[in-house]
This record gives C-alpha cells, sequence and structure tokens, in this order.
C-alpha cells in the first residue's frame, strides 16, 4: 500500500485532473440517470451536464479572479482597520491593569505592496487554473458517456456471478448516492453561507460560499477553516458585530446540515471516526496535495463502502465507521 501510494503521488499531476472528473462524473450520475428516464438522449443529457459544469467552473473562476484583484486594491482600508482595532484592544487591555509597556504601540504589518504581489501570484495561480479545467472537463464527459455501458460491462466482466454483479451494483449505486448527496448539501452550504454574508455586510461573499461549500466535504475541521477567513474579514470590514453574525451564521449552517440534514439523508451508517478523518486528510494530502485534502474524505468513504460490500472485508469498514455496530 504505501508503495501504491507513493507511486500515485509520483503520477498526482496526471491524476489529479482525472480524479476531480471521476468525482464530477459520480455526482452527475444521479441527474444524468434521471434525465434518460425523462426521455432524453444520452448524448444531449451528457452535453447538459456538461455545458452546465463548465459554467460553474466559469463562475468560480470569475468570482475568484474578481474577489483576489479587489482584496488586493482594499488592502490599505484593511490595514488602517487592523491598526484601529488593535489600539482599542490594547485601550481595553491597559484599562484592566495590563501594564502599558508589557503591550506593542503598534501591530506589525506586512507592507501593501505585499498584498499586490501576492495577489498577482495568485491570480496567475488562476490561470493556470483555468487551463486545467478544460482537461478536467473534456474527462468529464468522456466519463459520463462511458456511465451507460457499466452494467453491460459488469455482465460481460462476471457472467456466471450473479452474487458479484449483485455487489458491485449496490457498491455503485451506494457511491452514486453519497457524492450525490454531499455534493447537493455543499452546494447548499456555500448558497446559503454565501447570501448570509451578502446580507450582513461582509466583503467577498462569493468567495467565502465557494470556499464553504468545498471545505464541507471535510467534516468539523472543514468547517471551521472556512469560517475563519470569512470571520476575520467580517471583524476587520466591519466590526464586531458582524463577525459575531457571522459566526453565528457559520454554527447555524454547519450545525444544521452536518448534524440534521447530512445523516438523515445519509444514515448515520455512513460516518467516520474522526480519527480516520484525520488520518484521511493527511494520506490523501501527501498524495495528492490540495485535491487530495479536499476529495479525502469521498475517497476514504469510496473505500468503505467498497470494504462494506463484501462478507470477508466488512470487519475494516466497521473500524473505520464512527459506531461499533
Amino acid at each position: 500500500m504505501v508503495v501504491v501510494l507513493a507511486a500515485m503521488q509520483e503520477v498526482s499531476s496526471i491524476l489529479n485532473p482525472l480524479l476531480l472528473a471521476a468525482f464530477l462524473a459520480i455526482a452527475s450520475a444521479t441527474p444524468l440517470n434521471w434525465m434518460q428516464r425523462q426521455g432524453v438522449p444520452a448524448p444531449l443529457a451528457v452535453l447538459v451536464l456538461f455545458l452546465i459544469i463548465g459554467m460553474f467552473f466559469f463562475l468560480i473562476f470569475l468570482a475568484l479572479r474578481g474577489a483576489v484583484e479587489t482584496m488586493a486594491a482594499q488592502a490599505p482600508q484593511y490595514q488602517a482597520h487592523i491598526g484601529a482595532l488593535f489600539g482599542e484592544l490594547r485601550e481595553y487591555l491597559v484599562g484592566l491593569g495590563v501594564p502599558p509597556e508589557a503591550l506593542p504601540d503598534t501591530l506589525p504589518l506586512p507592507a501593501v505592496g505585499t498584498f499586490a504581489d501576492a495577489a498577482a501570484t495568485i491570480a496567475g495561480g488562476l490561470t493556470q487554473f483555468t487551463a486545467a479545467t478544460f482537461l478536467v472537463l473534456l474527462a468529464f464527459m468522456f466519463l459520463l458517456l462511458e456511465e451507460s455501458t457499466l452494467p453491460g460491462k459488469f455482465n460481460a466482466a462476471f457472467p456466471r456471478s450473479r452474487r458479484t454483479r449483485v455487489r458491485m451494483r449496490r457498491f455503485m449505486q451506494a457511491v452514486d448516492r453519497y457524492i450525490f448527496i454531499k455534493s447537493a448539501t455543499s452546494l447548499g452550504t456555500g448558497v446559503v453561507v454565501g447570501i448570509g454574508l451578502f446580507v450582513i455586510g461582509v466583503d467577498f461573499p462569493v468567495l467565502w460560499g465557494i470556499l464553504a461549500g468545498l471545505l464541507n466535504f471535510v467534516p468539523t475541521v472543514g468547517s471551521f477553516i472556512a469560517a475563519v477567513p470569512a470571520v476575520l474579514v467580517a471583524l476587520v470590514g466591519g466590526g464586531w458585530v458582524e463577525a459575531i453574525m457571522a459566526v453565528a451564521l457559520y454554527v447555524a449552517v454547519n450545525v444544521t446540515v452536518g448534524s440534521i440534514l447530512e445523516p438523515r439523508l445519509m444514515g448515520r451508517s455512513l460516518g467516520l471516526s474522526p480519527l480516520v478523518v484525520l488520518i484521511s486528510l493527511l494520506v490523501w494530502g501527501w498524495v495528492f496535495g490540495p485535491v487530495g485534502m479536499l476529495l479525502s474524505i469521498p475517497l476514504t468513504m469510496i473505500a468503505k463502502l467498497a470494504l462494506e460490500a463484501q462478507p470477508a472485508t466488512r470487519w475494516v469498514a466497521v473500524m473505520l465507521s464512527d459506531r461499533a455496530d
């Protein structure tokens, strides 16, 4: 296993686009099957999903690029506000009895040009992201075209083993259901967070909504990571009231989605142990980088579903679960 993972790490630049394309194809399998049941020809259904996903990536690119450029332009205002907040905090601590000489007079902040350089670097990375997106979408389209032939391939590959075909079919259905529900709840999380932050008045609500939706795939840790930059921007751009409202929004959304909605839709049996979540982040992050960290939980969940499909390996799936049954 170590050798295989190390080999995958060496070719991660090739596997990452294919991994993203496979994830998108699995998430799109449910709407693809629905359109085909409604009488839409398979090539047309694939084309519709291809255009929808392509437009989604294009809008994400525009939102990220606009947020980075605006953030660099507003860097002087943010620095001034941070200095004012630090001054208020210093006065408050002195009022509590802290010796003034024990506190710094000013907060050391990077120069404004540092923010501009960082923005230029991020913008260049987004351009490379756009080029890689084309490969992802191309592989996504071919994987969708391949999806309709899977039942026939299962029958041809296992002509005398009906039990194996049933297990493979159940495994694929479980994976499709998990990825589709997780993608739908993540999309809902991003939309609600983006709209909520827009109403509160936090800068770059679209950016924070995208981040919240993507990191919803990482339980517990992801929601915290997504909330920190948005709350800091709310504090710097608005004030304490906006920051507290942003924290309340994130807590309400993540409790509703993570503790109520997802368990009810998926079932508690699809949970992972917190230790397994941490190990998954470390292992898949080491193998595939940021893409691996983003998809670490779906990848581990697919492995857990595959282990559950075989009686001989079900005990491993039980050890990965967050329950003892």
